[in-house]
């Protein structure tokens, strides 16, 4: 499978922020979000069998690990394989995905799924069937993220939260426009959203670089 790079880090983003993870970021995506911040993963990367991807994962003191990307689920066969070796030796596992692709099998398997629901702002769009699909059957482990960056997306995740209904509704201010954050928070009160604002805490702390 095509790997951009593997590291040991905190969450940054969503309800596991703070946690230890170890990173899998996979290379290559099926969409082309504007404010992308990981858009050296769309392209070139190194090929690593499971086998070698495991081995890499057993050396740091961790058990907890997060497979992103890119579009992880556009390499499926590999990630499931990668998956299923990664349970047998008890680790927690959190799959980093669009919102354009259902995949049964490897849903099954993991512990997070954290799909993202894309708002106008990234010219690109999340499949509603996909979005309705993951939350009947995997509600209880899933998070359903909205990147924010003004006022029209913050209409579009409201009209959005109110279809899904879910436990765990994440909205992220996008980075680059994050002093909308303040107008945002109002919003949210006003609009009574049962959702948690939640900023990516590894910027704050490193700024924008690879690997962390």
């Amino acid at each position: 499978m095509k790997i951009t790079e593997i590291f040991h880090s905190i969450e940054g983003e969503g309800v596991e922020i703070g946690r230890p993870e170890i990173f899998i970021r996979l290379t290559g995506c099926n969409l082309k979000c504007e404010w992308c911040d990981t858009k050296y993963a769309w392209k070139n990367g190194v090929e690593e069998s499971v086998k070698d991807i495991v081995e890499t994962v057993k050396g740091y003191p961790c058990k907890s690990v997060s497979i992103t990307g890119g579009e992880p689920l556009c390499q499926s066969e590999e990630v499931l394989e990668l998956v299923k070796q990664l349970k047998a030796l008890r680790y927690w596992i959190q799959i980093n995905t669009n919102g354009t692709i259902f995949d049964r099998d490897i849903f099954d398997l993991v512990d997070l799924i954290t799909m993202d629901c894309k708002c106008p702002s990234s010219h690109m769009e999340s499949d509603l069937r996909v979005l309705k699909k993951t939350k009947q059957s995997y509600d209880s482990r899933t998070q359903f993220k909205f990147v924010v960056s003004d006022k029209e997306d913050y209409e579009y995740a409201k009209k959005m939260v109110g279809r899904l209904v879910s436990s765990k509704v994440v909205i992220q201010p996008e980075w680059s426009n994050r002093k909308y954050v303040a107008k945002l928070v109002e919003s949210v009160k006003k609009d009574r959203l049962c959702v948690r604002i939640i900023l990516q805490q590894h910027k704050a702390i490193w700024g924008i670089k690879k690997g962390v």
